[in-house]
């Protein structure tokens, strides 16, 4: 998957969530240090997300009906 549309799309519903979250337990927006926090944490996410590389290691055909002779010993 692309990673803007991972970034893009997680932001928007850890938003979401934060928002509900937030509605229910302090009947609005949450204190200051709690925000810069999330803001901290999800930042890192970002930057994570935006550095992965895709896995395009070996890819082995699978065996269509394997036995167990077929295990390496």
């Amino acid at each position: 998957m692309n990673p803007r549309r991972v970034i893009v799309l997680t932001t928007i519903g850890v938003f979401i969530v934060l928002c509900t979250v937030a509605t229910l337990f302090f009947h609005g927006i949450p204190p200051w240090p709690m925000l810069l926090w999330f803001a901290v944490s999800h930042a890192f996410f970002c930057v994570v997300t935006a550095r992965v590389k895709p896995y395009r290691g070996p890819y082995v055909e699978p065996m269509a009906d394997p036995t167990t002779e077929n295990w390496q010993r």
